[in-house]
């Protein structure tokens, strides 16, 4: 099997050094950046299996590069490291594109771990089939949801989550499911983050009394069927 491509995005040369030593000796292929612009050049000339990407950056900074990596219609796995850890940073990285994030400072093995499970996760997704409930139709295989027919605009985590929800329309979900399934089980999402989301996909489909997507306090949603 050949050997996975991983780009780090980091201006701090001895971070990105270290990080960079640390995934060859796990055995990846290691491209570097130090800077947005040379990242999105990278990521359009080399084929790149997953971005780590630091989003106080020189120039175009890590949010912009994702949103850039998103337009182009590219899908490899974004891991975000952030000194800012507040909900509102996160679910911006989220809505640029990043698939995980990590905060400053970090460990090597819970690095490599986020690495792995990132990874692992996009060679073995397969899209479910298409899902309807409550009006809200999925369409997987173009990454399309729709109200009553018409077209919703949802960034890359909004559709998974709401893919989540109408497949499991008709049960409680809890919080720990839905960390598992739309955030990989990630420690340091906290519940926060997830009402966010549901915040604007509530407000996308036009959930206004929340009838559709139901907070059930203290376990999770329940997403009606009709």
């Amino acid at each position: 099997m050949a050997e996975q491509t991983i780009l780090i995005v980091e201006d701090d040369a001895t971070i990105a050094r270290f990080v960079e030593l640390e995934l060859k000796h796990a055995g990846f292929d290691v491209l570097r950046a130090g800077d947005g612009t040379t990242a999105i050049e990278l990521v359009l000339d080399h084929d790149v299996d997953l971005v780590i990407l630091d989003l106080m950056l020189p120039g175009i900074d890590g949010l912009d590069v994702a949103r850039h990596i998103r337009k182009r219609g590219l899908e490899m796995p974004i891991l975000m490291l952030t000194a800012r850890a507040e909900t509102h940073d996160v679910v911006s990285g989220f809505e640029a594109g990043a698939d995980d994030y990590l905060r400053k400072p970090f460990e090597i093995p819970e690095l490599l771990s986020r690495v792995r499970a990132l990874l692992k996760r996009t060679t073995a997704t397969q899209a479910p089939g298409a899902a309807e409930a409550s009006g809200v139709a999925i369409d997987p295989e173009r990454r399309l949801a729709t109200r009553d027919g018409e077209p919703l605009d949802l960034t890359a985590k909004e559709f998974d989550l709401l893919t989540y929800l109408v497949n499991n329309a008709g049960r409680v979900i809890s919080r720990d499911e839905i960390l598992e399934a739309v955030w990989g089980a990630q420690r340091s999402t906290d519940s926060n983050v997830i009402e966010v989301f549901v915040c604007h996909l509530r407000n996308k489909i036009g959930d206004s009394e929340n009838r559709i997507i139901q907070t059930i306090r203290g376990v999770g949603y329940f997403f009606a069927r009709s």
